[in-house]
């Protein structure tokens, strides 16, 4: 299992320790904040930029140009919010430092860093959380450097055994020292945003399994039962309760390992799997508003047409049913108006009609279609999916066309010089037509929200399968061409 990548730095992912316990952190919350930044190495006028991260994008707090010292001071009559910022200068590849606040901890301290290193420089003053944090990019800058004479010695004596073994070992004691070194927050600052961030990008460790040696196709096996315990136990620690997980870059990169490495290209299996993952942040109605909308946003954009119907269940069971709670009205509005088109179109349902052109502008209606069973295509001739899947369609269609079977295939743009050379270059010769002057409404009556996208269809146009594959064409056809 591949460790996560966060923006902090590569090693934060070599986490380990033993979880957070919550306890009170002494002190009062501060009034206000105050945070003085020097910039080694800046000239005057140099903007520096302190923003908040919200998941992994960041909004701007305050922006300012450094003076003749290369000092800027952020300051603000409200305290931050807890959870982590980002400090940058300009330009897409300039250093940064991440700086993070905790809930009755001071917000007035003095941090600085070289322009020409970043975090690996960072010296901190004021605030014992982030001093730490500093004390740790120290230790650990020590130790990738004695890796890097190590890693230079291993190719010096590759050719002797016992010299290799000996470094390795040392190599291997970096690891641990590190994952020591990381995991004294966890006592030192047990409630401070730092610890509940490093405890968050902590994949869990997965027990060694009880599989025999013995056992057939036992890397199989292995593999299998490692899946299924990060499909159970991805999220064991994240603490979903804690709003300030959403303040931190980290939750959108571990959905998509989750989604796109460890879950199957499954409907079922996904919607359970979402499920499970919104009864979680049911903890924290902040936190739960989130992932609803974000597992919302991200089925409705899937590029996948079998996935269509888990964004319309999401919206229905956790957004429109539980309308009275929900604040942005605007949202709802949207939402209530995707549900809406989502159910067009359902199978068992008559097709709706399109009256299109071919590439001679002569009209031809989907009702018009004599077939026993027709295949409505939407598609794009510069989309990369129906590229791959198109081919695939006309070897389903060349086998069964002279049992009747047709396709209606509707280009669901109007850039004709796209079009015209794609049909004489493929010769496809099935139905081909396009909505020339946009009158039609493809996208509002089909919903069209990826492409390409299928329908089967009977001989008077009712909705045999919405949504399908060629591979479920390949199998539904010949229990219908019988």
């Amino acid at each position: 299992m591949k460790t996560r990548k966060y923006i902090l730095v590569a090693a934060v992912a070599l986490l380990a320790g033993p979880a957070a316990a919550h306890q009170t952190v002494a002190g009062t919350p501060a009034q206000n904040y105050s945070i003085e930044v020097t910039v080694g190495g800046a000239p005057a006028n140099t903007m520096v930029w302190f923003a908040m991260y919200s998941d992994d994008v960041t909004t701007v707090v305050d922006s300012l140009p450094t003076d003749v010292g290369g000092k800027v001071l952020f300051a603000g009559e409200q305290p931050l919010k807890a959870g982590m910022y980002k400090i940058y200068l300009q330009g897409e590849q300039s250093p940064f430092v991440d700086v993070f606040i905790t809930d009755g901890e001071p917000q007035h301290f003095a941090l600085s860093f070289d322009r020409s290193i970043g975090m690996a420089s960072l010296e901190v003053h004021g605030s014992p959380e982030n001093e730490f944090f500093a004390d740790c990019l120290h230790f650990l800058n020590d130790k990738q450097q004695q890796a890097q004479v190590l890693n230079a010695r291993m190719e010096q004596y590759q050719d002797l055994p016992d010299s290799i073994a000996i470094i390795s070992a040392r190599l291997q004691q970096f690891g641990v020292d590190m994952q020591n070194k990381w995991g004294e927050v966890y006592t030192a600052y047990p409630n401070s945003t730092l610890a509940l961030f490093l405890k968050s990008v902590r994949e869990p460790v997965a027990p060694e399994p009880s599989i025999s040696p013995l056992t057939a196709n036992r890397d199989s096996a292995m593999q299998v039962y490692y899946l299924n315990y990060y499909r159970e136990h991805f999220f064991d620690n994240i603490d979903f309760s804690d709003a300030r997980i959403l303040r931190m870059p980290f939750l959108s990169n571990t959905f998509r390992i989750y989604y796109l490495r460890i879950l199957p290209l499954d409907k079922d299996v996904l919607m359970e799997r979402t499920e499970f993952l919104i009864n979680k942040a049911k903890a924290n109605r902040e936190v739960y508003e989130y992932i609803v909308r974000n597992r919302y946003d991200f089925f409705r954009s899937a590029p996948y047409p079998e996935l269509g119907g888990i964004a319309p269940a999401i919206a229905e069971k956790y957004i429109i049913r539980d309308s009275a709670e929900w604040q942005d009205k605007a949202f709802l509005a949207r939402t209530r108006h995707f549900v809406a088109v989502s159910q067009l179109n359902p199978e068992g349902a008559p097709a709706t009609n399109l009256i299109l052109q071919d590439s001679t502008g002569k009209t031809i209606a989907l009702y018009d279609v004599e077939a026993p069973y027709t295949i409505l295509l939407f598609y794009n001739p510069q989309c990369h999916s129906c590229a791959a899947i198109t081919p695939m369609l006309w070897e389903v269609y060349t086998q069964y066309r002279d049992k009747g079977l047709q396709v209606y295939a509707a280009y669901v743009d109007n850039n004709r010089t796209d079009w015209t050379p794609y049909l004489v270059e493929k010769g496809y010769n099935w139905i081909n037509v396009w909505d020339a002057d946009g009158s039609q409404g493809l996208y509002d009556k089909y919903n069209i929200h990826a492409i390409p996208l299928m329908y089967l269809l009977d001989k008077d146009k009712i909705i045999l399968r919405k949504d399908i594959t060629v591979e479920q064409l390949q199998e539904v056809l010949p229990q219908l061409f019988k």
